[in-house]
């Protein structure tokens, strides 16, 4: 707690700060809103629309939407992300983190309040996917008996959110300079992760699944391509492994890296 109050002692006056994460907050349900109102509108005037929707498990009403608001989270995520790159690097641009250790904080200590941020905006991010499915699902929805199956999305996409903010961390960390930092986190995630899943999957192969971002995106596919589409043949618990096993390691490194790089440079 006396490390969240640090943190939150720098970020309650840092505009760019509640932009971003009020951009998320904000247009987050509203998008999603607009998008699953459009949806059930092309699939009540056609009925080819309907025939898909109902191969889809509707993915617009309980308990699909709450896969539906998962997978749509992901794609705003990225906000959240470039968000915790921002508060590192301004950090390192601007000589504070130095200033911490000098007032006391461990270099451990100071990583430690990083990942607990990450850790607090993965749950806040989290708990607006929530509210979103359960406000849209309640709106759309004619049948709430199956209300909450269907959750354990909620919980894959928390642990997505985890995977992108170690991520976001570690790219933060390495290259220190904001713009740059941002570009490589941008190019990583939509670039490099698709390029590589793209051409690890071919012949059927099981190995582009295990990509750092990609153990958790497959845990949390799109909901709105028919299951016979689906490619993937890994199980959810080999993904879950993998995707520990990444958070680990990428953790490790840097609480490594920041103990001993040089906090002059």
């Amino acid at each position: 707690m006396h490390l969240l109050k640090i943190e939150w002692l720098k970020v309650r006056s840092y505009r760019t700060f509640w932009i971003l994460f009020g951009g998320f907050v904000l247009l987050f349900p509203l998008t999603f809103y607009f998008f699953i109102d459009k949806y059930n509108e092309s699939v009540d005037n056609n009925a080819q629309g309907k025939m898909i929707s109902s191969l889809l498990d509707n993915p617009s009403f309980f308990p699909k939407i709450w896969h539906s608001a998962s997978w749509f989270g992901g794609l705003f995520f990225i906000l959240v992300g470039m968000l915790l790159i921002l508060l590192v690097t301004n950090e390192v641009q601007y000589r504070t983190h130095r200033q911490n250790i000098i007032d006391g904080l461990s270099r451990e200590e100071f990583m430690l309040s990083k990942m607990l941020v990450g850790l607090v905006l993965a749950i806040a991010a989290t708990l607006v996917v929530i509210l979103s499915a359960l406000v849209v699902g309640l709106i759309f929805s004619k049948d709430t008996s199956h209300l909450f199956e269907g959750m354990k999305y909620i919980g894959f996409f928390f642990l997505m959110s985890l995977q992108y903010l170690m991520v976001a961390l570690v790219i933060a960390f390495l290259i220190k300079r904001t713009g740059l930092a941002i570009i490589i986190y941008f190019a990583f995630v939509f670039i490099i992760d698709n390029l590589l899943w793209v051409s690890l999957i071919r012949n059927n192969s099981k190995v582009g699944y295990f990509l750092p971002l990609e153990s958790t995106d497959s845990l949390v596919p799109n909901p709105f391509i028919p299951r016979m589409m689906a490619q993937r043949n890994v199980e959810d618990s080999s993904l879950l492994i993998c995707a520990a096993i990444y958070f680990v390691l990428m953790a490790v490194l840097v609480m490594r890296y920041f103990k001993k790089v040089d906090l002059k440079n």
